[in-house]
């Protein structure tokens, strides 16, 4: 006689789990597309290999989660306009010398792969409209250069870059940077109309979208009668 236990139900089939071979490769390609779309940017005074107590006393503040780019239109305080730094050639600026010109100030360091990504589209802008009233200014700074401003010049002429190279103690880059709440990160640009106001404010590069967006700030800039 046939115990009542010997009869057992059959097993439930296993249930499928979220992570299908289909998803997991919809999710690599979706990550795939996003990166390469994203904007790229390095940590400034985060040169590798340099030692942590080498960190500059004038930096920028911490990252504030700031927009690859944004409508700034705030009006340059008179202290930065006449803020007078060092050019790379033994020479000063200020940005008051360039009243009724447009300005595009670029953060940089010559061992940023988006910096140096960044540059030949600047020199393209540059060429394009210096005739029209463009200036590009390059920020480079001390405490991001090791204090060589020898590497700079050398990269500089290897990159075939024009326009002026600001060499910079953080006297201009900080309250640049933080006049936007910007992020602690470069490369940073900012484009300045003729009567002082950014324009414009770029944090980190992407060649699919800062170019573009660049040159429509600096074109509307230049229609402006300032």
């Amino acid at each position: 006689m046939a115990s009542s236990n010997s009869s057992s139900q059959s097993p439930a089939p296993p249930s499928k789990g979220f992570w299908t071979p289909g998803r997991i490769v919809l999710t690599v390609v979706a990550v795939g597309l996003l990166s390469a779309l994203g904007v790229s940017s390095c940590r400034s005074n985060d040169e590798p290999g340099r030692p942590a107590q080498n960190q500059p006393v004038k930096s920028a503040p911490p990252a504030q989660n700031a927009p690859p780019s944004s409508n700034a239109f705030v009006a340059l305080p008179h202290t930065i306009r006449e803020t007078k730094v060092k050019t790379l050639d033994g020479g000063s600026l200020k940005l008051s010398d360039y009243s009724n010109k447009v300005v595009v100030v670029n953060i940089w360091a010559t061992w940023c792969g988006p910096c140096k990504a960044e540059m030949p589209d600047l020199v393209k802008l540059y060429n394009e409209y210096k005739s029209q009233g463009l200036v590009v200014i390059g920020l480079a700074t001390t405490y991001n250069e090791a204090n060589d401003p020898q590497r700079v010049k050398d990269f500089v002429r290897a990159q075939k870059v024009n326009y002026k190279i600001v060499w910079d103690d953080g006297t201009l880059a900080a309250p640049l940077v933080q006049v936007v709440h910007g992020a602690n990160a470069i490369p940073q640009s900012f484009v300045i109309s003729r009567d002082g106001r950014i324009m414009k404010h770029f944090s980190g590069f992407s060649p699919y979208s800062t170019p573009g967006l660049m040159r429509q700030a600096v074109e509307q800039a230049l229609s402006e009668k300032g």
